[in-house]
């Protein structure tokens, strides 16, 4: 009688694991599917990003040498009015 108790309990405890793991299962499917949608629209994301970056980066390095020289002439004429570059 005794094993019939322990060999029912053993095969609920069982029945319950390969439910418990079955929900899991489901869950970490809904899980991945989730994660490579959010790959995707990074990636799209990305690659529309990408040719505005540069751009952005080709007007930067284009303007550099204009601005260097405009803070050139903004220093020089705060020399010229003995003015501290520092505090201004």
């Amino acid at each position: 009688m005794l094993w019939w108790i322990s060999g029912g309990i053993v095969v609920v405890a069982l029945i319950v694991l390969i439910a418990v793991a079955m929900s899991v299962l489901a869950r970490l499917r809904a899980f991945d599917n989730a994660a490579r949608a959010m790959q995707a629209r990074l990636v799209d994301g990305q690659q529309r990003v990408e040719p505005r970056l540069a751009a952005l980066q080709q007007t930067v390095e284009t303007m550099l040498p204009q601005l260097e020289a405009m803070q050139e002439q903004s220093l020089a004429l705060q020399a010229r009015r003995g003015v501290d570059p520092e505090n201004s």
